[in-house]
């Protein structure tokens, strides 16, 4: 029997911004929550550039510190599933055992993608 005729929905996805984190920011920082998204949106990109590198050479060490920037980064503004993509990565490059890394940072790259256009609404 489907998820449908049972009558459970399918889990949701979490969503892209936790909100709690936001607030919370908000409520701490004011406008300079604002100002913080905006660096992040300017220097993101080049860690991702750089993983996207680092995972085409299979260069395991050149992984960890943009994997790491991002992770923290991005957990900063509420981007979870964005932070978790940027730990695995961290994890498993830190370790050596980073299967198909080009995959990892595909999925971070999505990710990546969907946080920036949660991120760019708050500054509308």
């Amino acid at each position: 029997m489907s998820a449908e005729h049972r009558g459970d929905a399918p889990p949701s996805p979490p969503p892209v911004l936790a909100s709690e984190v936001v607030d919370e920011l908000r409520a701490v920082m004011g406008d300079e929550y604002l100002s913080l998204v905006r660096l992040f949106l300017e220097d993101a990109p080049k860690h991702v550039r750089a993983l996207e590198t680092a995972a085409s050479a299979s260069d395991m060490p050149a992984m960890v510190a943009p994997a790491h920037t991002l992770k923290s980064a991005s957990a900063n503004l509420g981007a979870m599933a964005l932070s978790a993509a940027a730990k695995r990565i961290e994890l498993g490059a830190r370790q050596g055992v980073l299967p198909r890394p080009a995959v990892a940072v595909a999925v971070l790259e999505s990710e990546f993608r969907r946080a920036a256009l949660a991120l760019n609404a708050l500054l509308k």
